[in-house]
């Protein structure tokens, strides 16, 4: 049972952390389609890298292979404040996780930080690098979570098109694999993020 609920934890931060990477405009509500963006700037390309590819568009989660499950992750990526900021909104098709990401560029160190807050009453803080391959890594510090502290994800685009996510997670002093899957653009709404019953 504990390593039933600890999987479901780490699926869901992982989901988190490609919800960090993997981000829809602010104002929308769970529930709506981000509005279209145009194609980046080269002003966002420049900031944002292979990230700018996102905005616009909505993309649905696949386990990379058959031995993980659960629900699929919905996440939608637009643009808000001016183009500045990169927004990622996400849940889980049975509406029982979600989270906002917000990426933005530091005015004072130049690199590429985020803040994802959750459905979960956690919250996370990190940074992007981007790779001269095209591909981005992401590592995060966790507030609020019982057992995870640490969240680290890699990502890239497919041949195909598809954003392909690997993460690991930092509970009990270890390292740990996470989820490895991959989203390919879809035409689906953000699910209803359910609230939990109170116990």
């Amino acid at each position: 049972m504990v390593r039933h609920v600890m999987s479901a934890a780490m699926r869901r931060l992982f989901l988190a952390a490609a919800g960090s990477l993997l981000l829809s405009a602010c104002a929308c509500w769970p529930g709506a389609a981000p509005a279209l963006s145009p194609a980046p700037s080269a002003e966002q390309v420049q900031t944002f890298g292979p990230l700018s590819k996102l905005a616009g568009k909505t993309w649905r989660s696949e386990p990379a292979d058959e031995s993980q499950s659960g629900p699929a992750d919905v996440s939608a990526w637009s643009w808000d404040l001016g183009g500045t900021v990169l927004v990622n909104r996400h849940a889980l098709e049975d509406g029982s996780y979600g989270g906002i990401t917000y990426i933005y560029e530091n005015s004072q160190t130049g690199s590429l930080e985020y803040v994802y807050v959750t459905s979960a009453g956690f919250h996370t803080t990190g940074t992007f690098v981007l790779g001269d391959d095209g591909s981005w890594t992401a590592e995060e510090e966790v507030t609020g979570h019982d057992t995870i502290t640490r969240v680290r994800s890699t990502g890239r685009f497919t041949d195909q098109g598809a954003m392909a996510m690997t993460s690991e997670y930092f509970a009990n002093g270890e390292w740990s694999p996470g989820r490895n899957v991959v989203y390919a653009p879809a035409k689906v709404d953000l699910p209803k993020i359910v609230p939990k019953p109170a116990e």
